[in-house]
C-alpha cells in the first residue's frame, strides 16, 4: 500500500491543533471536530475498532486560549513507530465516515 490519503488539513469538519508540518509535531495529534463533539466522534470510531480519546486532557487553559470549548475538548489520536500505512488509512476512512 502507498502513502495514506491526506485528510486532516483538507476537510472542513475538523481543525488540526498545532503545526501542520510533521517535522514540528509529536506522535499525538489533537483535532477540534466541527460537525459533532469529540466524544461523539470518539464513540463512532470505537464502533469501527479505533480507539481515540476525547476531552480536555488537563489542558483547559490552553484550549480556552486557542478558542476551543474546553467542556467539549478535542479528539486525540496517537501514533507510534509501528503504526502501519494500512492502519493509518483505516483511521482516515473511519474518520471520514464519522465526521
Amino acid at each position: 500500500m502507498g502513502k495514506p490519503d491526506r485528510l486532516l488539513v483538507q476537510t472542513v469538519n475538523i481543525a488540526l491543533i498545532g503545526p501542520i508540518e510533521a517535522i514540528k509535531r509529536s506522535a499525538t495529534v489533537s483535532i477540534q471536530t466541527l460537525s459533532a463533539t469529540p466524544r461523539e466522534i470518539s464513540e463512532r470510531l470505537a464502533k469501527k475498532g479505533i480507539i481515540a480519546g476525547a476531552g480536555h486532557f488537563y489542558a483547559v487553559r490552553l484550549l480556552e486560549a486557542l478558542g476551543v470549548n474546553s467542556a467539549e475538548g478535542v479528539l486525540r489520536l496517537s501514533f507510534a513507530h509501528y503504526s502501519s500505512p494500512e492502519e493509518i488509512q483505516q483511521l482516515i476512512n473511519a474518520l471520514n465516515e464519522a465526521l
